[in-house]
């Protein structure tokens, strides 16, 4: 499978996706791995504001619904950025998954 390929995988399936792309295949570029760290970070980031928000004791409107669209625009710019081999960083994102991932992205 191409690198691109690849890295297209890590968004769609999200943090599984990722962390299949990081730990489960070795012989990626680093590139490839950076896109697959990015997943992780936008899956987890997702999972964990989705299940903090359900334990706040008050409505915020429209809430569940911005962040849901964040999420896809987030994956949506990944697998824009894998497609036309950019460069892998994500704003924001990026730097966390490099603070997170450092060794596996590296290595």
């Amino acid at each position: 499978m191409s690198e691109k390929g690849k890295a297209i995988l890590a968004y769609i399936f999200g943090w599984i996706g990722g962390l299949i792309v990081l730990f489960g295949l070795k012989d990626s570029e680093r590139n490839t791995k950076m896109h697959a760290a990015q997943s992780i970070v936008i899956g987890l980031a997702y999972m964990i504001v989705t299940v903090v928000y359900r334990f706040i004791p008050f409505y915020i409107p429209f809430f569940s619904k911005i962040v849901w669209g964040l999420y896809i625009v987030a994956i949506i710019i990944g697998i824009v950025k894998a497609n036309k081999e950019e460069d892998p960083e994500l704003p924001v994102i990026g730097g966390i998954a490099k603070s997170i991932f450092s060794k596996a992205i590296e290595g």
